[in-house]
């Protein structure tokens, strides 16, 4: 069976960034990197050592995989202008189904990592889950294998599972993120350190490889505490966007009771 040697890389993003040295690490030929960015670009290229496409018309065309690790809204813009391409085009969108692609472009696939993506910061990329699709067989064999060369969790799901995976992503992740974001912004008003929560915070997401979050659910709104409770919506008047928060996901929280 044909395998993936060579890879075009068409973003210069946290997701194009991380999955460019992943891609190195093991020995994947990378031919070069296109961005309409081109600074951006340039500054990937230049850490992985590779070329730099400075237009969609330098991007040779005979390459085994594109992976177009963009923004969604660049995404069909961009395939049209790709569909010369013989290679694979795979894009990197939880999102985006694989619908995204027109018919004409038949070695299309999704390479989807489920994780969040800095570039200030270094991924484990063998515990990352890797989400394929592809409506060719022979593609998601070959998608299989280079999956497994960066990561130990690489799954074939359809575009509707991904988008519900995607969407759980965002509460679990995105949202998450935004909550620690108000509580440091209260620990500030009160000088304290964000720094006091990182013990809480690290012990509630471990507790996760034991139990699950419905068993892991502590806080005054699972004891219906209304004391505290009210106590708390009354600490937050001056907030109160994050008054509308605490009280909407409380409410929330108190149900699970009935679970």
């Amino acid at each position: 069976m044909k395998s993936i040697q060579s890879l075009v890389l068409i973003g210069s993003g946290n997701v194009a960034s991380l999955m460019a040295e992943a891609f190195k690490d093991v020995g994947l030929d990378i031919w070069g990197v296109y961005s309409k960015t081109t600074e951006n670009a340039k500054i990937l290229a230049e850490k992985i050592n590779v070329n730099v496409f400075k237009s969609v018309a330098e991007i040779p065309t005979d390459a085994d995989a594109y992976l177009l690790a963009v923004n969604e809204s660049a995404l069909p813009v961009l395939i049209k202008e790709l569909e010369i391409i013989e290679g694979i085009l795979m894009h990197t969108s939880g999102s985006v189904g694989l619908d995204v692609f027109p018919e004409n472009v038949s070695r299309s696939a999704v390479f989807y990592p489920l994780q969040t993506f800095s570039k200030s910061r270094q991924i484990d990329f063998s515990t990352v889950p890797i989400l394929i699709e592809s409506k060719d067989n022979q593609i998601l064999e070959e998608l299989m294998v280079l999956g497994a060369k960066i990561s130990n969790n690489v799954k074939i799901a359809d575009s509707v599972q991904r988008k519900q995976l995607h969407l759980a992503a965002v509460f679990a992740c995105n949202f998450s993120n935004f909550m620690f974001h108000i509580a440091e912004e209260l620990l500030k008003e009160n000088n304290l350190d964000f720094e006091l929560l990182k013990p809480l915070i690290i012990e509630t997401t471990a507790k996760l490889n034991e139990i699950s979050p419905l068993e892991a659910q502590t806080g005054p709104a699972i004891r219906n505490n209304k004391k505290i409770l009210n106590k708390h919506l009354k600490m937050l008047e001056n907030h109160p966007e994050y008054q509308n928060i605490y009280r909407l996901i409380s409410d929330q929280i108190k149900k699970l009771k009935s679970v």
